[in-house]
């Protein structure tokens, strides 16, 4: 974690706060469940026990439909080698059986019918977007993050992932987040911001995609796909470049310490800034 933390510190160009020489944050990882993540834990049914019914219910009359079956083979194979003395039993047997055989299958048949109807409500609609803090919560005044390892590892088993590459990425995601409110600027100063979510989400996703970038496309996988579930931004391919990159850190740093200019103020400043000598910024004549 502390080489992972200095890449991050390095590719923010932050650093997290320190005390004798040690980074004042905690990371921690949790098996507990929150109450968030319930609706994730179930899985893709509305009402797992109703399905799990259904089920039953459906091998119930599959079982039945053998049993009907399964004496009167030996007795057909007997009339496949030799025929019946009596066709008349033979006829009353087989009428017998094809009135079995019709009501078990009716019966069969609506058992299927309920169960595709209930498995067709099921999916992953149903279950996302779920709240971020299913995942992971982020403490802004005591520099701390908690992820959940229970909700992640079922998140990774659902999308078919590998639930360590996951868990990379979601680490990676929270420690930007972490150093995005509470880091400081190389001057040492110290600039928390918080209460705009969205923003500071869609910023700290720009920083995780170049990191990430650079690590694997497994990784890269994993994180769109979990931003995506919890109804996250990702961040506009053309923002990943350098020179984009450089605007969005110049901008960052301002907004850090401008708590009362919203992000979209600030990023208009800053383009302004960025106009070619010669144009009057200040619309003096």
């Amino acid at each position: 974690m502390s080489s992972l933390r200095l890449d991050i510190e390095q590719a923010m160009g932050l650093k997290f706060p320190e005390r004798n020489g040690e980074a004042i944050i905690r990371f921690e990882e949790s098996v507990e469940i929150p109450r968030t993540a319930e609706a994730l834990m179930r899985g893709l049914y509305r009402d797992p026990e109703r399905v799990r019914q259904g089920f039953k219910l459906l091998h119930q009359e599959t079982g039945s439909l053998i049993d009907i079956l399964m004496p009167r083979r030996s007795r057909l194979r007997e009339w496949a080698d030799a025929l019946p003395e009596r066709p008349k039993d033979a006829e009353s047997f087989l009428k017998e059986t094809q009135d079995q055989l019709l009501m078990r299958e009716q019966r069969l048949v609506q058992a299927e019918r309920d169960l595709v109807g209930q498995l067709q409500e099921s999916g992953l609609e149903d279950v996302f977007p779920i709240p971020l803090v299913a995942f992971g919560t982020c403490t802004y005044r005591d520099p701390s993050v908690k992820l959940f390892l229970k909700p992640l590892g079922r998140f990774a088993e659902i999308l078919q992932m590998n639930p360590e590459s996951l868990r990379q990425a979601v680490r990676v995601h929270f420690l930007f987040l972490l150093l995005l409110i509470a880091g400081t600027d190389l001057d040492g100063q110290v600039y928390a911001r918080g209460g705009e979510d969205e923003v500071i989400h869609w910023l700290t996703s720009i920083y995780a995609m170049r990191y990430l970038k650079s690590q694997s496309t497994e990784l890269i996988q994993c994180y769109q796909e979990w931003v995506k579930a919890w109804g996250g931004k990702m961040p506009n391919q053309s923002l990943l470049n350098e020179r984009e990159c450089e605007k969005t850190r110049a901008t960052m740093v301002f907004w850090r310490r401008q708590s009362n200019i919203s992000w979209e103020e600030c990023s208009r400043i800053i383009n302004q800034l960025e106009r070619p000598v010669g144009t009057n910024i200040l619309g003096f004549n």
